[in-house]
């Protein structure tokens, strides 16, 4: 179960989330209709602005990677890779919205204790501050404010989806019936696959959670996206 809420990009958790963020560019919430400029918000959540230097330092930072991948970066590649870097930093700003209004706090050592267990920040098995500084500066390029800031966002929306999947729970009989209905009414090998078949019923039903959780999130969020009256302008 908790593999399951571990992989961010798994697919049931795409779909779902992709249906959600369908409708960013078209009607929900809409574009902002005024002049805007390159010091202004990408985007806003519920009114709270998205920088659009946080925006590029990110977007810049996921070019260079397809840059590295790539033999050639069409526009259709750069547009779909702006959309993805948008809505990555929607995401995090409705989930970390979210996050707050269930009390989810992340303390200042779940923090540290996160960080310091990075592999990459590491040095024989201990962390080393100077990889720690020269990775978010060079590689990274951001400061260690930026990076702690969204490392303390993901493990608050972490605990929220863990929150939200722990609330999912199968009764002995639910899961007997499941199995009968699943399998023509035969129990000669329930015993045998009892866990397995309880572990996809289970996820299963927290997608269900999930998709029930994003279609209530759809209808409340105010999303407004300002990327274009921005770069159209710049």
């Amino acid at each position: 179960m908790m593999e399951f809420l571990r992989k961010h990009r798994q697919t049931i958790f795409i779909i779902t989330i992709s249906g959600f963020f369908a409708g960013v560019f078209v009607g929900f919430g809409g574009y902002f209709l005024g002049r805007k400029s390159i010091n202004d918000a990408v985007a806003e959540v519920n009114n709270i602005k998205i920088p659009y230097k946080q925006y590029v330092q990110i977007f810049n930072r996921s070019l260079n990677d397809m840059r590295k991948e790539e033999d050639e970066i069409t526009e259709d590649l750069l547009n779909k890779k702006k959309q993805e870097v948008l809505q990555d930093l929607i995401q995090e700003e409705v989930f970390w919205q979210e996050a707050k209004k269930y009390g989810i706090t992340i303390s200042d050592g779940e923090l540290a204790a996160d960080i310091h267990h990075y592999p990459a920040f590491q040095q024989d098995g201990r962390f080393d501050q100077r990889a720690y500084y020269h990775i978010l500066r060079n590689i990274l390029h951001t400061t260690p404010k930026q990076f702690e800031e969204s490392r303390r966002r993901q493990i608050a929306i972490f605990k929220l989806r863990h929150l939200i999947a722990s609330s999912v729970g199968i009764s002995e009989a639910e899961l007997r019936f499941e199995y009968a209905r699943a399998n023509k009414g035969d129990m000669s090998k329930f015993n045998e696959e009892r866990a397995s078949f309880m572990e996809n019923l289970k996820q299963q039903k927290v997608s269900m959670v999930f998709a029930e959780w994003f279609k209530k999130l759809n209808q409340t969020v105010k999303i407004k996206v300002h990327l274009q009256e921005i770069e159209g302008g710049a």
